[in-house]
């Protein structure tokens, strides 16, 4: 089973995993405004909303697969 934490891990970049994504002209310039406002970088900013969504992906996935008690 996955383990459900939206912190990102403290670990060093070399032990994490990359991912390359093509995203609109328009939403990169809503993500840098957003990062900017957050004092991150849009790299960041990123990796904390792909981990809030599988944090929330593996909680309903969990709560669908608990039987239920009928």
């Amino acid at each position: 089973m996955y383990e459900v934490n939206s912190q990102l891990p403290n670990l060093p970049a070399k032990n994490l995993k990359r991912v390359t994504s093509y995203v609109p002209p328009n939403a990169y310039n809503v993500l840098e405004d957003w990062a900017k406002q957050e004092d991150r970088t849009v790299s960041n900013l990123v990796s904390r909303i792909v981990s809030e969504a599988v944090d929330a992906y593996l909680a309903k996935k969990t709560t669908e697969d608990e039987p239920s008690s009928n």
